[in-house]
């Protein structure tokens, strides 16, 4: 019987934990932009702050947004609650965010998130819904006379199919592939010779992230109108834009 008893309570004390999800869009200080599922602070969704009177606790569940301000040696959260009154608070403890995005599993570092909104259920994936929904009206046929459209260093625009089913882009979250359908654009920093501080590669998806880092493709394969196929050396892209249809590059 006690043993029942104790299972009961532990079930009661761990259902909270695993059936409160939160998701949330992430703004970090380079200006990356991504969402993020199962988003929480190392396994924690409540913030230890500074409250009249000694050491409080902060649930996630209160607010809708949060932005990380560093202050005198502390970091401080700017929060807007959700009966829209905003207070900055002092977090006594704080580690790294932790989630998954479409694209594996992320582990953020504090001192790099600079805001957080934290969406309402079913409100991450709307976006990506209706895109869907775009994408699946369109005629069986115009997919494949979407092109690439990749701006070289010297000026040349070449226009053709990408013959990489992904593109992956080194972060500090770790290294994260993106298919080139879920792909609007990706901007190549300078050097030939490696790249150089705050020439950073960008990455656009369709769905609004935006990534910066390092694409860590040496070359990339197209196949040109003509049917040729070319190989292009990374250092030498400017600039790579995605799902260009012909009536696109006519203009």
């Amino acid at each position: 019987m006690k043993t029942k008893l104790l299972l009961v309570v532990t079930v009661l004390i761990l259902v909270p934990v695993t059936i409160y999800a939160v998701n949330a869009r992430v703004e970090t200080v380079e200006g990356d932009l991504f969402q993020v599922s199962d988003f929480s602070m190392d396994g924690r969704r409540t913030f230890s702050i500074d409250r009249a009177g000694g050491i409080g606790r902060l649930d996630w569940k209160e607010i809708t947004s949060f932005e990380i301000k560093p202050m005198g040696g502390n970091y401080w959260i700017e929060v807007q609650f959700t009966t829209e009154k905003k207070d900055t608070l002092r977090l006594r403890q704080f580690s790294s965010f932790k989630g998954r995005s479409d694209f594996g599993q992320v582990s953020i570092p504090f001192e790099k998130v600079k805001k957080v909104s934290l969406l309402l259920t079913g409100d991450e994936g709307k976006k990506k819904e209706d895109l869907t929904m775009k994408e699946s009206i369109l005629p069986a046929d115009s997919t494949p006379s979407e092109l690439a459209r990749i701006t070289l260093r010297n000026g040349d625009i070449l226009m053709g199919d990408l013959l990489a089913e992904s593109i992956s882009i080194r972060t500090i979250y770790g290294t994260i592939s993106f298919k080139k359908m879920d792909i609007q654009k990706v901007n190549l920093g300078k050097g030939a010779g490696g790249q150089k501080e705050g020439e950073k590669d960008i990455l656009y998806s369709k769905y609004g992230d935006k990534l910066t880092g390092t694409i860590t493709e040496t070359y990339l394969k197209v196949k040109l109108r003509t049917d040729t196929d070319v190989s292009i050396l990374r250092q030498h892209i400017q600039e790579i834009e995605f799902a260009i249809s012909p009536d696109m590059e006519r203009k």
